[in-house]
Formats: C-alpha cells, sequence, structure tokens
C-alpha cells in the first residue's frame, strides 16, 4: 500500500485518456499510488455514483501495470478537492481542460480553476494526452520578483530527481533596480536550494513585455520544447484593478494555444508535498 496518491480528478469521463495518461506516468515517476475520482455534484451534470463506479472499474482494468484504486463519492467538488491530503493522502492532482467546453461544465478552464481554487497539494491541467513520456524530460518554469517564485522550486526539483529531466528557469531582464533586487535574491535562493540538492538548471531569457508576463513566458516555454510548464496562481488577495476585470494570468496559461500542461500551484501556507 503507498503512502502517498496521485489523483486522477475525473470530471464527466470526456477527457478520461487525457487525465489517466498523465496520472499513471506520475505515479511511476514518484513511485506512487493512483487513485481515480469521480464526485457526484448536484452542481454538476454527470452519472450517478453506481454509473461511475462501473466506469471506474474498468478503467482500472486497463492500467494494471499501476494498480489503481477508485473512488466515487457524493458532495461538493470543491469541498473533496480541498480534503484531498487529508481524504486521499493525494499529492499531487491531474485535471482535463476543455477550452470549448461549455461555460459551466467541470472542463471549462475557468471552472477547473475555481474547483482547484483552494486546492493544497500541485495540480496538472492537461489538454492532450500523454503519448510520449519525454513529453516530461523537459520542464519549464519562470522565475520573477516576486516571492511566490520560489514555490515553484519544490516541484521543478521533483522532476529533476525522478525523471532527471532537463529544468530552464525563464526570466525577464529587469531594468528597474528594485525590481532587479528582488529577482536577484530570489536566484540565490534558488541557487542555494537546488545546490543542496544536486539538481542543475539551463536560463532562458524572455523577450519583450507583456499584460499578463506569465502567459508571455509560457508561450516561451512551449517555443523552447518544454513539455510542461510549472506556474502558480494569483492570491486571490493581491488581485489588482487590472486583473479583477481583465481576469488572471492563470486564466489564458491553462488554455494555452500550444496545449503545454501546466503545473500549477496555489500559494498558501499549508502547502502537501511529497514524501520522499
Amino acid at each position: 500500500m503507498k503512502d502517498q496518491f496521485v489523483i486522477a480528478y475525473l470530471a464527466d469521463f470526456s477527457m478520461t485518456q487525457e487525465v489517466v495518461s498523465h496520472a499513471c506516468f506520475l505515479a511511476r515517476m514518484l513511485n506512487k499510488g493512483l487513485i481515480l475520482l469521480y464526485v457526484e455534484d448536484p452542481h454538476q451534470k454527470g452519472p450517478n455514483v453506481d454509473q461511475a463506479t462501473a466506469t471506474l472499474q474498468q478503467i482500472e482494468a486497463a492500467h494494471p501495470e499501476v494498480h489503481p484504486a477508485h473512488v466515487a463519492m457524493k458532495g461538493d467538488t470543491r469541498q473533496v478537492i480541498d480534503a484531498l491530503p487529508s481524504m486521499l493522502n493525494g499529492v499531487i492532482a491531474v485535471a482535463g481542460v476543455n477550452p470549448r467546453a461549455q461555460r459551466h461544465t467541470p472542463t471549462h478552464p475557468r471552472r477547473v480553476l475555481h474547483l482547484f481554487g483552494g486546492c493544497k497539494i500541485a495540480y496538472i491541467t492537461v489538454q492532450t494526452p500523454l503519448t510520449d513520456p519525454a513529453t516530461y524530460s523537459h520542464i519549464g518554469y519562470g522565475i520573477d520578483f516576486r516571492k511566490e517564485s520560489k514555490e515553484k522550486l519544490i516541484w521543478a526539483s521533483y522532476f529533476s530527481r525522478f525523471n532527471h529531466s532537463q529544468l530552464t528557469m525563464l526570466h525577464f531582464n529587469y531594468t528597474d533596480q528594485g525590481l532587479h533586487s528582488k529577482w536577484n535574491n530570489n536566484i540565490r535562493f534558488m541557487n542555494k536550494f537546488f545546490n543542496g540538492l544536486g539538481v542543475s538548471y539551463q536560463q532562458h531569457t524572455v523577450e519583450g513585455r507583456a499584460l499578463f508576463p506569465e502567459t508571455l513566458v509560457c508561450d516561451t516555454a512551449a517555443l523552447i520544447g518544454c513539455g510542461l510548464f510549472i506556474s502558480v496562481t494569483t492570491d486571490t488577495r493581491d488581485l489588482d484593478i487590472i486583473e479583477w476585470f481583465a481576469g488572471t494570468q492563470e486564466q489564458r496559461t491553462i488554455c494555452n494555444p500550444h496545449r503545454l500542461p501546466v503545473l500549477f500551484i496555489n500559494p498558501r501556507n499549508d502547502i502537501y508535498v511529497l514524501c520522499d
């Protein structure tokens, strides 16, 4: 019996292949168990628990190499996701995203971000099935002047240590001395953290400026061949006037046109990580 689990959140079974293929890879990479999760939510259309259980059992049988378990339950999906660490010993979740889904369906990008808004574990949003494990051989993440940037480092290190992935740190060149100083402090922290783990990385300068910098960093990561992008969501307490009206960066990054998987981390003090 595993001590921690990768959670494959199957919202309505419309993206089963997409979610399960990535979740199986992560379970093997991290040497963790895999749980297939379905929630019969009165706020969402979908199969009932009995119908979902039959489908989950079929998915289990199709993936004997990772010995998945399944959980089908009734409840409020957001509350279930918030409780994943304590209820299911979850350490990372995988969720399907369909930019063309109807607004209130559980695979719509904004709906996914809402459901995982209080999540205490990292979660990967995927748009396509994983057909080549080499997808995860190159991981991109941005480091800017915000202190939240440092929260990406622990998961970047997991991919380097457990999958021997190449890490690329993307950054802007800051001309403002105050911003450059804050960015440089984050770089010093990263170097000290990575040196202690024996993790190395490359760096790449992002050209240009954008209203939503993280979206531009994500685009650049895709263009240089990264197979996964690590991002930190916006703390709702720090929303500025532009974000209130135009939306947050993650609302654009999650449905990026490159269909790049995105690992999101919510900025919180009680985030759960691996036991390794």
